[in-house]
C-alpha cells in the first residue's frame, strides 16, 4: 500500500505535508486503509517519499486532529473506526440516527426520576412555575460502545407515569406514540463541539475534555404543545453526521 503514497507532486506548489494528508485522507476514505488498521509511521512516510520526518509528522497530526486518526502512544497512528453516521433528519428514534449497518444497538438508563426543573428547562418546554418534569437520562450503546449520553425532559402531565414504562429496550417516542395516542410534529436541533466533563467521560470511556457534540433538541406534538427538551452528548471519535440538503441552490 505504500506505493499508493508516491502521488506527492514535488514540484507543485502546494506543500508536500498537504499533499500527504490529502493522498492518506482518500486512501482512507477508499478503505485502502481501514478502521483501526496502522497507517505508515512518520520514519516510513520519510524514507519512502523522501521528505522531512517533521513533514510527515505534520501530516499525521491533521489526521489526528480531524479526527481520521488516533494515536496509541508507543505503537503508532491508526485509522479511527467512523462507521456510525448519526442522522440530522431521522424519525426521532436513536436507532433511526444511527446509519451504519449491521449495528446492535442498546440503551442503559442512568436516571429516571420527576423533578421541578430549572427556570430555563421551563421555558424552553413553554411550561408555568409549578409544572413537573421526568427527567430521563440514557446511556446509548452501539456494538456495545457507548456511544452518547442523552438526558430528556418531558412535562409529566403530559405522559403521566411515563418513567415506570420499558423505554431500555423500546424507543421513547414509540412508547409516547403507541400508548399515549400523540403525535409528533416538528423538532428543531442545535449542534455544537464542546469538551466532554469528567462525568461524561467516564460514562462514554473517553478522556476529560475530550471533543465531543453537544447535540440540543425540542420536539413539539401536533397539537403544538412542547414535548421534550433533550440534551445528547456523542462521542466525536466514533461517528460523523448526515445532513440532506434540499433544492440546494449552491449559494
Amino acid at each position: 500500500m505504500l506505493d499508493k503514497l508516491t502521488k506527492i507532486d514535488k514540484n507543485s506548489i502546494i506543500p508536500y505535508y498537504y499533499q500527504l494528508q490529502e493522498v492518506l485522507e482518500n486512501l482512507i476514505d477508499q478503505e485502502i486503509y481501514k478502521p483501526d488498521q496502522k497507517l505508515p509511521s512518520e520514519n516510513e512516510l520519510r524514507d519512502l517519499l523522501r521528505i522531512s520526518r517533521h513533514t510527515a509528522q505534520r501530516a499525521l497530526q491533521h489526521l489526528v486532529d480531524r479526527g481520521i486518526a488516533y494515536r496509541v502512544q508507543g505503537k503508532g497512528t491508526y485509522v479511527a473506526n467512523k462507521s456510525i453516521t448519526y442522522s440530522m433528519i431521522a424519525n426521532l428514534s436513536f436507532s433511526a440516527e444511527i446509519l451504519g449497518l449491521n449495528k446492535k444497538v442498546r440503551s442503559e438508563v442512568i436516571n429516571s426520576e420527576e423533578i421541578n426543573a430549572h427556570s430555563l428547562i421551563k421555558k424552553i418546554l413553554q411550561t408555568d412555575e409549578n409544572a413537573k418534569f421526568y427527567c430521563i437520562q440514557r446511556l446509548r450503546y452501539v456494538d456495545d460502545i457507548p456511544i452518547s449520553i442523552q438526558t430528556s425532559y418531558l412535562p409529566s402531565n403530559l405522559v403521566p407515569g411515563l418513567i415506570d414504562k420499558n423505554f431500555e429496550e423500546v424507543s421513547l417516542f414509540t412508547i409516547i406514540k403507541e400508548e399515549y395516542g400523540l403525535e409528533i410534529g416538528e423538532a428543531f436541533e442545535t449542534l455544537q463541539a464542546v469538551k466532554a466533563t469528567k462525568y461524561e467521560a467516564q460514562l462514554l470511556r473517553i478522556e476529560k475534555d475530550d471533543a465531543v457534540f453537544l447535540l440540543e433538541r425540542t420536539t413539539k406534538l401536533k397539537s403544538g404543545e412542547t414535548l421534550e427538551f433533550v440534551k445528547t452528548i456523542l462521542r466525536g471519535d466514533r461517528g460523523k453526521f448526515f445532513v440532506e440538503l434540499n433544492e440546494y441552490n449552491g449559494k
